[in-house]
Parts: C-alpha cells; sequence; structure tokens
C-alpha cells in the first residue's frame, strides 16, 4: 500500500519528461531564479542560479543546453536528505556538481562529462546531500571554492 502511495506522483513526472524530451520543449521549461552566495573564509561569490526544486524539474536539469555561463549555476533542491544519482545524458556541457548538506556545506565536488553512449555514468555523493549545485567544469577552481565551502540561498 505505501509504494502505491508513491506510484502514482513517479508515474506522472516520468510522464511529463518523457513529453516535455520527446517535443524538444526542454529549453522552454521555466525554472524558478535564484541567488546564492558561496563563501570561504573572507571570500564570497554571489551567483545566479535557476533552480530545480520539483521532480519534474531536476529530471530535466541542464539535458541539451548547447552552452552554460561561466558564472551560472543550477541548485538542486531537495525536500529532505537523498541520495539520488545524477548522470549527463543529453547534457552537452562538462560540469562540476558540488554536493552540499542540509547545513550548507560542500562535501563533495565531482566533475562530470558528457554522456556520448549509453550507460550513462551515473555521479553519486559520498553521503546524503540536501542540495547539489552544477556548474561549468573548473567553476571552483578558477573561484577559489572547494570541500567546506559554504552556500547561502538568498531568500
Amino acid at each position: 500500500m505505501k509504494f502505491q502511495k508513491f506510484l502514482l506522483p513517479i508515474l506522472i513526472t516520468i510522464g511529463t519528461v518523457v513529453v516535455v524530451v520527446a517535443s524538444g520543449q526542454s529549453d522552454r521549461v521555466k525554472f524558478p531564479k535564484g541567488k546564492i552566495v558561496i563563501t570561504d573564509g573572507e571570500k564570497s561569490l554571489k551567483l545566479d542560479v535557476e533552480i530545480a526544486n520539483t521532480p519534474t524539474l531536476r529530471s530535466i536539469g541542464l539535458m541539451y543546453r548547447k552552452s552554460i555561463p561561466d558564472d551560472f549555476g543550477m541548485l538542486f533542491v531537495f525536500e529532505e536528505d537523498t541520495r539520488l544519482g545524477f548522470w549527463m545524458k543529453n547534457t552537452y556541457v562538462p560540469l562540476e556538481i558540488a554536493f552540499i548538506d542540509r547545513s550548507g556545506v560542500i562535501f563533495s565536488i565531482q566533475e562530470m562529462e558528457p554522456c556520448r553512449e549509453e550507460p550513462c555514468k551515473i555521479y553519486y555523493a559520498p553521503g546524503p546531500f540536501r542540495y547539489a549545485l552544477e556548474v561549468k567544469k573548473g567553476f571552483f577552481e578558477r573561484h577559489g571554492f572547494g570541500v567546506r565551502s559554504r552556500v547561502l540561498i538568498e531568500k
């Protein structure tokens, strides 16, 4: 019975993603916009982000984008800690992903390469996370942020 409670929302999400992707409309999906501040000691950086805060938006992510700005990110927001994996199917830009705990601390950063053929590699955090931030590859080194840096979501 408990499984059935979750089955319908999962099927609806999968169906929505399939329709959006198959129709070529993924570039027309509107993500909420926001700002985050990444800090490490005295250093801080304000970053514009799109927010993937629903199962449908998280499923689409940065798929089908031919390019993204250097100082741009997509923040994946989960209602509770999770261990879900990320993949790069239909994603054309090399990315980095920062896994962030519920208190806003980055605890893992991984480079992700576009998936050229299936099966696509799945990238997992080494522990539960509440947020994940995808940025263009090289972002963290370029700005001097890394593991133990903090991320604050501006309201």
